[in-house]
C-alpha cells in the first residue's frame, strides 16, 4: 500500500512556479525614514508580494514563471492618494445622466468601475476614501466578491452610524488580498470665528454655543478611539488647526499608544502650529491645488519641521485627480513623492503592506516614461504612466505598451 501511495505521489505534477522577475529597470522607492533607495530589479512571489530586490551585480534567479525586461525604464511605487471621495469621483465621472442625490446600486457599481479605470491610468494604486457610506461600502464589497476590485481602498466612515454598520466593534480586517479595509472615521470641523477685538461674550448661552463645536469634536474623537478607529479631522483652513490640536491633546490623556491622529486640509498649517503637531504625533494630509506656481507646503520642508508626518492627496472630486500635478506643486520633490507613496500609506496605518518597494510588501508599482525626481514642474504636470501594476500583475497599461505578463 505504501509503495502504491508513493508511486501516486511521484506521478503528481510538481507545483508550478508563479514568480515574476522584473529586471533591467531604473527603480526607486523610499525607506521608512523617507530616504530614497535605488535598485534595478525585483522578484515578485506568487502571493503578489515582493520577494527580493536586486541591485546591479546581484545574481538573479534562474527559474521564474514570467520575466519582464524593463528596458531601462523608471519603476516607482504605486501612488497612494491620501484623500479622495471615491464614490463621489465615480459618480462625477458618470456625468449628468446619473442621479447623484439618489444613485441606485447599479449606478454605484458603474461609478466604481469608472473611478478605478480613471485612477489606474494616472498611476494611483491605493486611495484613502474619505466619507465612506454603507452604500459605497456595499459597492466595494460587490466588486471584491466578483473579482472586480483592482485598486486598494482604505475607508474612513462618513458618520458614526456608517462606521458601526460597516465595521461593527472595531476596524474591519483587510479583505480581498489587502484591497479593502474600513479603518477610521472622517470628522468635518470648523472653528467658530473669533469674537471682535475688544469684545468679550457675557451671555452664558452665547458662551455655550461657541463651545459646542469643540465639545462635538471631542465626542466624535472619543467615540472613534474607544473602539480603536482612526480619526481624520477635515478642515477648510489653517485657523481651525489649534482647537483640533487642543482636542487631540485631551484625547491622548485617555487613549494611549499610536492612534495615528490625522488632520486633512487644503493648505499647510501655520508655522506656529508645527512644533505642537510634531509633539502630538499628528499626521497632516494636504490637498495642495494642482498647477499652482507657489509651493504648497514650504513650511513643512525646513529642518524645524523634520518630525512632522505628512501625506498628499487630491481632494477629489472637488480637487483634480492629477497626482503628478499635485506633486509638482509641492516642495521639496523627494518629500512630495514620499508624501504620495510611503507617507500616505503610513497616514492610513497601511505602511506594513503598501506604499514602498520593500520585501514582504504588496507589489504595487508603476513603470513611467522618465524619472519624476528629475522632471521639471511643467513636464511633471504632463507626466506619462506606461504601466500600473497591483499585487504583482499588470492592472493597466498604455495602448502602445505590449502586454507584459498575464493579468
Amino acid at each position: 500500500m505504501r509503495r502504491i501511495l508513493a508511486a501516486l505521489l511521484l506521478a503528481l505534477p510538481s507545483p508550478a512556479f508563479a514568480d515574476t522577475l522584473v529586471d533591467n529597470v531604473d527603480g526607486f522607492t523610499f525607506t521608512a525614514e523617507g530616504r530614497i533607495q535605488r535598485f534595478n530589479g525585483l522578484l515578485i512571489g506568487n502571493d503578489g508580494r515582493i520577494a527580493q530586490i536586486f541591485q546591479r551585480g546581484d545574481k538573479r534567479p534562474q527559474r521564474a514563471d514570467y520575466r519582464l525586461d524593463g528596458k531601462g525604464r523608471v519603476l516607482m511605487p504605486g501612488l497612494v492618494d491620501a484623500h479622495v471621495d471615491l464614490m463621489g469621483l465615480g459618480l462625477t465621472l458618470l456625468g449628468p445622466a446619473s442621479d447623484h442625490a439618489r444613485p441606485r446600486p447599479e449606478d454605484r457599481d458603474d461609478a466604481l468601475t469608472k473611478a478605478q479605470q480613471f485612477l489606474l491610468e494616472r498611476g494611483v494604486t491605493t486611495v484613502t476614501d474619505m466619507g465612506t457610506s454603507i452604500e459605497a461600502w456595499q459597492a466595494y464589497r460587490r466588486a471584491g466578491d466578483m473579482g472586480r476590485l483592482s485598486i486598494r481602498i482604505v475607508g474612513f466612515a462618513a458618520s458614526v452610524d456608517d462606521m458601526v454598520l460597516i465595521a461593527g466593534p472595531g476596524p474591519s480586517p483587510w479583505l480581498y488580498e489587502d484591497r479593502l479595509r474600513l479603518g477610521g472615521l472622517r470628522i468635518a470641523f470648523t472653528a467658530p470665528p473669533p469674537p471682535p477685538v475688544g469684545s468679550r461674550p457675557t451671555s452664558p448661552a452665547l458662551v455655550a454655543r461657541e463651545r459646542q463645536p469643540a465639545i462635538q469634536l471631542k465626542n466624535l474623537l472619543s467615540r472613534a478611539a474607544i473602539d480603536g478607529f482612526q480619526s481624520a479631522v477635515e478642515l477648510a483652513d489653517a485657523r481651525s488647526v489649534s482647537p483640533v490640536l487642543d482636542a487631540i491633546a485631551e484625547m491622548q490623556q485617555t487613549y494611549k499608544g499610536d492612534r495615528r491622529w490625522r488632520i486633512d486640509m487644503p493648505v499647510a498649517p501655520d508655522t506656529a502650529d508645527l512644533p505642537r503637531i510634531a509633539q502630538l504625533g499628528v499626521s497632516i494630509a494636504l490637498m495642495p491645488p494642482p498647477g499652482g506656481t507657489v509651493p504648497a507646503i514650504p513650511s513643512l520642508s525646513g529642518p524645524e519641521s523634520a518630525t512632522v508626518r505628512y501625506s498628499l492627496g487630491s481632494g477629489a472630486p472637488f480637487g483634480k485627480v492629477e497626482p503628478f500635478s499635485v506633486i509638482a506643486a509641492a516642495v521639496p520633490r523627494e518629500s512630495a513623492l514620499a508624501g504620495m507613496t510611503s507617507g500616505a500609506a503610513s497616514a492610513a496605518q497601511a505602511e506594513g503592506r503598501l506604499g514602498r518597494i520593500s520585501v514582504g510588501q504588496r507589489a504595487d508599482f508603476l513603470l513611467v516614461a522618465s524619472d519624476p525626481m528629475l522632471a521639471a514642474p511643467s513636464d511633471l504636470r504632463a507626466f506619462e504612466v506606461l504601466q500600473t501594476w497591483i499585487n504583482g500583475k499588470a492592472a493597466w497599461q498604455a495602448k502602445e505598451e505590449a502586454p507584459s505578463v498575464p493579468r
